[in-house]
C-alpha cells in the first residue's frame, strides 16, 4: 500500500523596470551647409521598456560643447568650431542632457518606441572654414534602478 503527501510551490518573479536603447550608435548627417540657410536633418533614436516603466531619454552636450553650447568640431582644424542644436520631436525646444528639464520623458510599453532628433546648424555662420566636422554626443536612457 503506497502512501502520498502533497503541497504546494509557490512561484514568483518580480519583473523590473527596464529599458535598452535599439543600437548603441545613431547617426544624424546634417548634409551640406551654406551660410545663407538654415540646415536641418533629423533621425530616430529608438528605445524599448519594460510596460509601465517610466524613463527618460537625455541627450549630451557633445564632446566639442563650449558649455552648453553644441560644437561641430573641424576634422583637420581642432580650432574651428559649426555651432548646432539638438531639439525633441517638436521640432522647436532643445533636447537637454540627463538631469534637466529638456529630457524626453516617456513610459514603456515592451514594444520599440521612436524618438525623433532633429540637428539643426543656424544660417549666417561665415566665419567658418571649409571641410568636415563632426560631434559625437551621448544618448542616455534614465528608468529607475531594479
Amino acid at each position: 500500500m503506497a502512501a502520498t503527501a502533497t503541497g504546494n510551490l509557490n512561484v514568483s518573479a518580480v519583473v523590473a523596470d527596464y529599458c535598452e536603447l535599439g543600437t548603441t550608435s545613431v547617426s544624424l548627417n546634417l548634409g551640406s551647409y551654406v551660410p545663407t540657410a538654415q540646415s536641418s536633418m533629423s533621425a530616430a533614436i529608438q528605445v524599448r521598456c519594460t510596460v509601465g516603466t517610466a524613463a527618460n531619454v537625455g541627450l549630451g552636450y557633445g564632446s566639442n560643447a563650449s558649455g552648453t553650447n553644441r560644437r561641430l568640431k573641424h576634422a583637420t582644424d581642432s580650432t574651428v568650431f559649426l555651432s548646432y542644436e539638438l531639439y525633441k520631436p517638436d521640432g522647436t525646444t532643445i533636447w537637454q542632457a540627463p538631469g534637466e528639464a529638456g529630457v524626453v520623458t516617456f513610459t514603456g510599453n515592451g514594444s520599440s518606441q521612436g524618438f525623433n532628433v532633429t540637428g539643426k546648424i543656424p544660417s549666417n555662420q561665415w566665419s567658418i572654414k571649409t571641410g568636415n566636422y563632426s560631434d559625437t554626443v551621448l544618448i542616455t536612457v534614465t528608468f529607475p534602478e531594479p
